[in-house]
C-alpha cells in the first residue's frame, strides 16, 4: 500500500514538472521565431510547425509579446525535412511573406481539373527568399492553400511542398492576410524561450539596428559597413559588397547629414536567420521620401548578425502615414462569389 501511495506521489510530481514547464501552458515562455510585431507590416503572423501539423496564427500586443490567438491542423510536404531542390516534395522552413492570391476561378482556368487540388484558393509564399538563394535552394510554387480532399489534413504530410489548411480555414485565415506584408514562418518545431531570453534576443537585434541607423545619420562609413556581410552581401541589382561600399562611400562624402527615421519594427527569426521590416522615412538636401525597408541578416562564425540582403518600396499614397496607422480590420475581401464558381 506505501509503495503504490508513494508511486502515484511520483507520478503526479512528474506530471506536475511537465506542466510547469511546459511552454503551451506558461505565459513566460515565448515563442523564438517571433521577437518582435508591429501593427503596420505584420499586425498578424503565422507559425507552421510542421512536426505537430499546426498552424498557429498570433496577433500584435502592444505590450510586446506576440498573442496567440486561434491553431489550425495542417499539411505540409510528403517528404521529411527542409527543402532543398525542385521536386523533393519537402516544405520549406524559414521566414516568408505572402506575394499575392489565385482565386478558385483562376486556379481552374489555369490548371483545369486539377485544379481542383488546391480548393477554395491559395496565397503565394515568396519562396526561394534571400537566405534560400544564399544556400543554393530551388525550385518555386510553395504555397498556403486549401484542398478539395480534406482527409488529406488527417495525414499530416500529403503535400509536394506546400501548407494545406481546410477550406473554411484558409477563408478564416485570409481575414488576417495583407498581401507583401503579412508573413508565415515555417519551422520543424517551434522554439520557446524563457521570457528573460526571449527579451534579451530582442534586445540584441535592435541594438543592431540602432547602431546601423546611428552610424548612418552620422555617416560613419566603417561603422555603418561593419553591419554587412563581405563574404555573402547582395544587393537587388546584384551589387556586391565591394561595389556597395563604392556607391556609399561616394554617399555618405556629399555635403550634409540625412535626417533618418524608423518605425513599426518587426523582427522575426528562424535558427541563425533574421528578418527585419520597418519604415522608413528619409530626408536630405536631394531626397525626401517614405518607404518600408527589409534587412536579411545571419550570423557569421562569430555569432555576430550581418546584413546579406536589403530591400527598399515607396510606400503609396494610403500607406504613408506610417505614424498613425489605421487599425487593422479583418476582413473577406479575398472571397466573393465570382470565387466561389
Amino acid at each position: 500500500m506505501i509503495y503504490r501511495k508513494n508511486l502515484i506521489y511520483f507520478w503526479l510530481f512528474l506530471f506536475s514538472l511537465v506542466v510547469s514547464t511546459a511552454p503551451s501552458y506558461c505565459a513566460s515562455y515565448l515563442p523564438s521565431n517571433i521577437l518582435q510585431m508591429d501593427p503596420f507590416f505584420n499586425h498578424h503572423i503565422l507559425i507552421a510547425e510542421k512536426a505537430t501539423h499546426q498552424l498557429f496564427l498570433f496577433e500584435y500586443n502592444p505590450g510586446g509579446a506576440p498573442t496567440l490567438i486561434k491553431k489550425f491542423p495542417m499539411a505540409t510536404g510528403k517528404v521529411r525535412g527542409d527543402k532543398k531542390f525542385q521536386g523533393d516534395h519537402k516544405t520549406p522552413e524559414g521566414i516568408y511573406r505572402f506575394t499575392s492570391f489565385i482565386p478558385r476561378s483562376n486556379l481552374l482556368k489555369k490548371y483545369g481539373k486539377e485544379g481542383e487540388i488546391y480548393g477554395a484558393g491559395a496565397f503565394v509564399m515568396n519562396y526561394p527568399n534571400p537566405h534560400d538563394r544564399l544556400n543554393s535552394k530551388t525550385g518555386s510554387g510553395i504555397w498556403l492553400h486549401s484542398t478539395n480532399d480534406e482527409t488529406r489534413i488527417e495525414k499530416g504530410r500529403d503535400s509536394r511542398g506546400c501548407v494545406v489548411v481546410a477550406n473554411e480555414h484558409l477563408k478564416e485565415i485570409s481575414t488576417f492576410i495583407e498581401l507583401q506584408k503579412t508573413s508565415i514562418i515555417v519551422v520543424e518545431k517551434i522554439e520557446y524561450l524563457r521570457q528573460e531570453t526571449w527579451i534579451k534576443e530582442r534586445k540584441e537585434l535592435n541594438d543592431f539596428v540602432n547602431t546601423w541607423l546611428r552610424s548612418w545619420q552620422e555617416e560613419n562609413i566603417d561603422v555603418y559597413l561593419s553591419h554587412y556581410s563581405k563574404q555573402h552581401f547582395k544587393t537587388p541589382s546584384k551589387r556586391n559588397f565591394n561595389s556597395y561600399k563604392k556607391y556609399k562611400s561616394m554617399v555618405f562624402s556629399s555635403p550634409g547629414r540625412p535626417d533618418i527615421m524608423l518605425k513599426n519594427i518587426s523582427i522575426f527569426k528562424s535558427k541563425n536567420y533574421v528578418r527585419l521590416v520597418f519604415s522608413q522615412h528619409y530626408k536630405s538636401s536631394r531626397i525626401n521620401d517614405t518607404g518600408k525597408k527589409t534587412l536579411h541578416l545571419i550570423r557569421n562564425n562569430n555569432y555576430e548578425w550581418e546584413i546579406i540582403s536589403e530591400y527598399w518600396n515607396k510606400l503609396n499614397e494610403n500607406e504613408s502615414n506610417i505614424l498613425s496607422p489605421l487599425a487593422f480590420k479583418p476582413t473577406m475581401r479575398f472571397f466573393n462569389q465570382a470565387n466561389h464558381q
